[in-house]
């Protein structure tokens, strides 16, 4: 089902020539035999499913241009397109083949028919055919031969003959699709100037329909959903009312190749559609792309998820879909017309074919101020179907990085070693692509992102990796969280605001733009650049709620509410207005209607613009690249000010409760006049946020950079302090972005930068005292003997400027700007506060040892300390239900922690888990997790005694998968004494520590 040749990557799908150009296709699962409708050689082929073979052909009248299968099996009916020169009408007919007995039987229509379907009929198995002819439906009933007309349309035919190297589907122009059951159809015409749509309810025979201009105008590919509430027509997912749900982003105008199929089964949608590569540029103003002048990506198969398009995965195609798409009803193999004919795709078995994908989307390597050695990142490489024989290559063109092994075969653990040094004057975040490919994968795997951040200790904030093309960024007024658009992954990311740790996912449509909070606090509102729809989720169960439809043709970009109404910020492809729209919204109907004016102004916006609302609900700041500014008044329940002084702006933009506004890098009073210009040195306007009566703004000079961050106070900036990595800058049509976020609760602000996101303190640029240590103890019992390798606990003062935990593998050097070195060894850490940092000393330091700590606020002193060759302790952070503080040992037969409820017994197996058992072999880098192959022995081995009798130590070593925990297994003999607190003494080196335990028969 693939095929491959040295150098060259796999496609999937096997291909059917058939010697003509192919038009239509119906699937006839009962005889095992796929119908297709050769256009161009007047033949239906008739092709074998077991082996693709073309069993036999059967002659029919000219042009069979499309085909379609009774529900019962029993009839094949066939439209023969005859709209020629010099015209003959004979030629439009219908041939209706009766598959049992081979018997025909042939139909005029009259007008040339284009498209053909079976419905569903309560009377006879075999349903009723609908035929879309050039002017009309026709209704036709395969066993009586009665044939009636529906609706009627304008003429959309194609004369023949035509030019050369036009295609079958470019002929006809025109598709009809019913959802399985066949209770629900679809049909499409293309006039050339613009498009109909029909939706035929089988039940009732009501035929809805509309006249959609559309651009990039859908090729005639429909199929439908299950329960027949929408359907795909090209690139666009629509309503049964015709509105658009979700359109393919990045889509281009096709003249032939597409195609799209519904996966009830798997709730996928299998689709070929055309997009622009978005590395080539794009010559349209909108995400949704060029029809136009703009590179295509090479043609692939694609998994979209139903409710937006997403694309899940992607798959390298032979040749391009040329027409419909089907599937078997176990949904396991799918045929398509195609260039050649047929593809046929056995899309059940994905499992079995070659396909590559990288565990992570983004590798981030953090060189601090106190660690400029090579940093060694891990990655895996694997088969999703499991396989171990797919082949593949890890490569990338930037300096100072290499990869080792660069090529192999899957699964595989890859390290990527990155030499500082090579970036050590940009003081940012490099980010580096590296590119994933295979020869005999069939899938399109996605480059890896590797972000490489070289930072001095002035620059402040701690950054969190979050992948994705992030486009806004809010913070919650009432609740510990803030949200951040994923506007590739069509995601709305929710984060706690205390811990920093993703906490939700929220589904979007196609192309999220801009987020609100309603003014109530109760609902997020997401507008959408591909979608005639705005979502809308409730903020106390992040459950989706209703969402808000909006007038044809209008993609809610931004959305605002203040105190009286909620407006949007539209991109409009209809004629009504200009090409961007201000349009309210009733939010307890979830509609939206379109404003004739917008007080004494026309509404004829720039698409590219955003609107910002005032905290207090008064006001509401529209802000657009032209450099015109718009005032909407909640009190007078209108537009009361437009002015342009400038003529661009962009960047940052924002609206505070007491009428003062900034856009770009002008601040405006509340006339919206500019009564200051904020210094522009620092870089460009990335993005600004007001807070009571002051506010923060950044700048980025380039992305590589430090970018900076200045409070605002009393009309002007202060002095601009360095961030430890560049906030984002808007991109593509997007000419504005908010990338500043301050806590309500003053306790911090969020960035959007080029890694996710930075934190930064409220007080960040704040006087900082150094640090100083005051204790350094082993971090299981709080006690001063330390060993190599062990998790260790630091206290003192002024150790970090935020309390940030991690969850990194392998462990950072760095955290929140501080940074601990022993004899001018890093020490890899897990957590960081102003008071504690708990960390993992390194495996190649002992004795004599210096500790120092790094931090923004300048060096501590040294600290001295002993760091013995085994310092074995046992963690007290065990709890068995209202008990806690229990020391950490495990019976294996229950796995439950010793208590006096739960006592040892003779001949039972015990794990103790412990740290500071020293170092292993084999070896392991320090911050790393332990593996499980082979396993990491302690070299000096330990002794258990209880009640002095020894026990029989099974393993001693690291635990795998973690980093510094160690566990010791042990077997407990026959002749242990019994009693409520009998001794456990485990030994190593020299050194000891005891515990009671209760020990019974």
């Amino acid at each position: 089902m693939l095929s491959a040749s040295p150098g060259v990557a796999a496609t999937f799908g096997t291909v059917v020539p058939i010697g003509g150009h192919a038009s239509d296709i119906a699937l006839d699962e009962a005889r095992g035999v796929l119908y297709i409708a050769n256009f161009t050689a007047n033949r239906i082929e008739v092709m074998s499913t077991a082996d693709y073979s073309i069993q036999s052909s059967m002659n029919v009248a000219p042009q069979p241009g499309a085909i379609a299968l009774s529900p019962d099996g029993k009839f094949l009916i066939v439209a023969h397109y005859g709209n020629i020169t010099p015209s003959d009408p004979s030629r439009n007919a219908v041939t209706l083949i009766n598959l049992n007995d081979n018997t025909r039987q042939t139909f005029s229509t009259g007008d040339t028919p284009l498209a053909v379907t079976f419905l569903t009929d309560r009377i006879s198995p075999s349903g009723t055919a609908l035929v879309v002819t050039t002017t009309s439906f026709l209704f036709f009933d395969p066993i009586s031969g009665a044939m009636t007309s529906s609706t009627s349309f304008a003429n959309v035919a194609k004369t023949l003959p035509t030019d050369l190297d036009t295609f079958p589907g470019q002929v006809l122009a025109a598709t009809i699709a019913t959802n399985p059951s066949r209770t629900v159809a679809y049909a499409m015409a293309d006039s050339g100037s613009a498009q109909a749509f029909y939706r035929i309810d089988a039940a009732s025979g009501q035929v809805n329909g509309a006249v959609i201009t559309a651009s990039p105008k859908p090729l005639a590919r429909l199929s439908v959903a299950p329960d027949g509430s929408w359907a795909l027509a090209g690139l666009y997912k629509i309503s049964s009312q015709f509105n658009n749900l979700a359109q393919f982003p990045n889509a281009i105008a096709a003249v032939s190749a597409g195609g799209n199929v519904v996966d009830p089964v798997n709730n996928v949608i299998w689709a070929q559609i055309q997009a622009a590569d978005p590395s080539a540029g794009s010559t349209s103003g909108s995400t949704s792309g060029s029809t136009s002048g703009a590179a295509a990506l090479p043609s692939t198969l694609m998994q979209l998820d139903p409710d937006n398009l997403y694309v899940k995965e992607s798959y390298r195609l032979p040749e391009n879909i040329t027409g419909r798409m089907v599937l078997t009803a176990a949904s396991d193999v799918l045929y398509a017309v195609s260039d050649s004919g047929v593809m046929v795709f056995p899309v059940g078995r994905l499992k079995q074919q070659h396909r590559v994908v990288a565990s992570v989307s983004d590798v981030v390597a953090r060189s601090t101020f106190c660690n400029r050695n090579v940093i060694v990142q891990t990655l895996n490489i694997t088969d999703p179907g499991g396989g171990s024989t797919t082949d593949f290559a890890l490569s990338t063109t930037a300096p100072g990085v290499t990869i080792a092994p660069a090529t192999g075969i899957a699964p595989a653990t890859v390290q990527v070693r990155i030499d500082p040094t090579y970036y050590q004057n940009q003081n940012g975040t490099a980010t580096v692509s590296l590119s994933l490919t295979s020869n005999t994968a069939i899938n399109v795997p996605p480059a890896v992102r590797l972000l490489i951040n070289n930072h001095n200790p002035d620059q402040r904030g701690t950054f969190f990796n979050v992948p994705g093309n992030l486009t806004d960024l809010l913070a919650d007024p009432v609740r510990n969280r803030f949200y951040i658009v994923a506007q590739d992954l069509d995601q709305v990311l929710v984060f706690d605001s205390t811990t920093y740790q993703q906490v939700a996912t929220l589904k979007t449509s196609a192309t999220p733009t801009q987020i609100a909070i309603t003014f109530d606090r109760k609902y997020l509102v997401i507008g959408h650049d591909n979608a005639q729809m705005a979502w809308v989720y409730d903020l106390d169960s992040l459950q989706q709620m209703q969402p808000i439809a909006f007038p044809p043709g209008h993609y809610p970009r931004s959305i605002a509410e203040s105190g009286k109404t909620m407006l949007a910020l539209a991109r409009n492809v209809t004629s009504t207005g200009g090409p961007g729209v201000i349009d309210r919204i009733d939010f307890a109907a979830r509609k939206a209607a379109y404003l004739p004016s917008l007080g004494i102004y026309t509404n004829n916006v720039n698409p590219a613009g955003v609107l910002a609302p005032a905290p207090n609900g008064g006001t509401v700041l529209v802000a657009m690249p032209d450099g015109n500014v718009m005032l909407y008044d909640a009190n007078a329940d209108t537009f009361t000010i437009s002015r342009q002084d400038v003529k661009t702006l962009g960047g940052a933009y924002a609206a505070s409760s007491y009428n003062t506004y900034v856009a770009g890098n002008n601040v405006l009073n509340a006339s919206l006049v500019p009564v200051g210009t904020l210094e522009t040195a620092s870089g460009t306007a990335s993005g600004f946020a007001f807070i009571d009566q002051g506010g923060f703004r950044t700048m980025q000079s380039a992305a590589s950079s430090p970018g900076v961050i200045e409070r605002f106070a009393s009309g002007t900036t202060g002095t601009a302090t360095r961030m430890v990595e560049a906030p984002l800058l808007p991109g593509g049509y997007q000419k504005f972005i908010r990338t500043v976020a301050p806590l309500y609760d003053h306790s911090g602000v969020i960035v959007l930068t080029v890694s996710g996101f930075t934190v930064l303190p409220g007080n960040y640029d704040a006087a900082v005292a150094p640090p100083k240590i005051l204790s350094v103890v082993n971090a299981a019992d709080g006690t001063k003997p330390v060993a190599p390798g062990g998790l260790i606990s630091i206290y003192g003062q002024q150790m970090a400027p935020v309390n940030i935990a991690t969850k990194e593998i392998p462990l950072p050097t760095a955290l929140a700007d501080s940074c601990l070195t022993v004899n001018g060894v890093p020490v890899p850490v897990l957590f960081v506060s102003s008071a504690q940092i708990n960390g993992q000393l390194p495996f190649n330091v002992d004795g004599n040892a210096t500790m120092t700590l790094r931090t923004p606020g300048g060096i501590s002193d040294n600290f001295n300390f002993t760091i013995l060759p085994a310092a074995p302790s046992i963690f007290r952070s065990g709890s068995a239900g209202p008990e806690t503080g229990l020391a950490t040992i495990t019976r294996a037969d229950n796995g439950d922690f010793i208590t006096p409820t739960n006592p040892v017994h003779p001949g039972d197996t015990i794990t103790i888990w412990a740290t500071g058992l020293g170092r292993t072999s084999p070896p392991i880098d320090t911050g790393t997790a332990a593996p499980s192959d082979p396993l990491p022995n302690a070299v000096i081995p330990p002794t258990v005694t209880l009640g002095g009798a020894p026990l029989n130590v099974l393993y001693a070593g690291l635990v795998p998968g973690s980093v510094g925990l160690y566990q010791i297994n042990a077997s407990v003999p026959g002749s242990v004494p019994q009693g409520m607190e009998i001794p456990l003494v485990v030994s190593q080196g020299g050194v000891a520590t005891t515990l009671s335990v209760r020990v019974v028969k």
